[in-house]
């Protein structure tokens, strides 16, 4: 008998042996449901009042509406914070008031949206007007007709391209007659780009006063010294310094020209933004029209969510006013 008995309880030790976590399966197993069991009694979630209101809607935070609401570079956070602020303050209880809300969310969002626009609008005018204009008067200017034969570029100096290259061309020929005296080839040939040719001589308001001097002094500095002191005329150098004195003259009066036109053209720019404030005619009216329906839509979805929740807590609906408006 105390043999049998030994026996029994090697067995029953070894089966206790067995059950340690490490030297078995059962051992390990019964230890993990252990653990679980343990994680389950504690996952109870929140137990506050606060931290239920923040939890109630994990389930639906991403519903039918909010996946196709938010555009590609948009914030998809920043329409979560709309919407659960706005199932904070509705809340929502169903389907149907659910997706009331969902939809309220989604109106808001198009109207921040058409903010956005609005705006996009507005600087796409008013922060590059003073890029078009100089565009235009970059076209402008390419596009000004056979020069030679018509007035010379002293008739677009409205251009600040043209009054630009009238400058630049005076000053070449000041350069020019200061180092070689006249060369009428080369001097000629700028001031008809400047002036204009002859022909455009006999026109009314054509403003050839320095061309025409060019050409009585380049005369006067031919002359034989028998006529200089019979007709009593300058030299060939006082000839060229006259002349020069001239050029430079003309080149204050243009640069002159230039300040009060930048001065008036920086007026007319800082204007012109402001006007720009608002979209033109076809932005603006598309806008309102846009923000019409957005509005539309949101009292629409704000009186059948009331009307929704009267319904659900049992209390009086007003009747419904349908308005239908006729032309005729």
């Amino acid at each position: 008998m105390k043999t049998a008995g030994k026996s029994k309880n090697l067995e029953n030790s070894g089966r206790r042996m067995g059950q340690v976590p490490g030297n078995g399966k059962s051992g390990g197993k019964s230890q993990s449901n252990a653990g679980s069991s343990s994680l389950a009694r504690k996952a109870t979630g929140p137990r506050t009042r606060q931290g239920k209101e923040k939890s109630k809607y994990n389930a639906t935070r991403h519903g039918i509406f909010s996946k196709v609401a938010v555009l590609k570079g948009e914030s998809r956070a920043e329409f979560d914070t709309l919407l659960n602020g706005l199932r904070n303050d509705r809340q929502p209880v169903g389907e149907l008031e659910e997706v009331l809300v969902e939809t309220l969310a989604t109106l808001f969002w198009r109207g921040r949206r058409l903010l956005i626009a609005e705006v996009a609008e507005i600087r796409a005018q008013a922060e590059f007007v003073e890029w078009d204009q100089k565009e235009r008067y970059r076209e402008e200017a390419a596009r000004l007709p056979q020069l030679s034969c018509n007035g010379g570029l002293i008739r677009w100096i409205g251009n600040p391209e043209a009054l630009q290259e009238c400058l630049d061309l005076l000053g070449q020929l000041k350069e020019a007659i200061d180092e070689d005296d006249f060369v009428i080839e080369f001097d000629e040939a700028i001031l008809t780009k400047v002036y204009g040719s002859d022909e455009d001589a006999e026109e009314e308001n054509c403003n050839r006063k320095l061309f025409d001097s060019y050409l009585v002094w380049l005369d006067t500095s031919r002359c034989s010294d028998e006529e200089r002191k019979e007709e009593g005329y300058a030299s060939k150098k006082k000839c060229k310094e006259n002349f020069l004195e001239e050029v430079n003259e003309e080149i204050h009066r243009l640069e002159r020209y230039r300040k009060e036109q930048a001065t008036i053209s920086a007026c007319k720019l800082e204007l012109e933004s402001l006007r720009r404030s608002v979209p033109e005619a076809p932005q603006l009216d598309r806008l309102l029209r846009y923000e019409t329906t957005i509005s539309r839509g949101i009292e629409r979805t704000l009186n059948q969510l009331e009307r929704a929740q009267r319904v659900r807590l049992g209390q009086p609906v007003p009747p419904r006013i349908d308005v239908s408006l006729s032309s005729s």
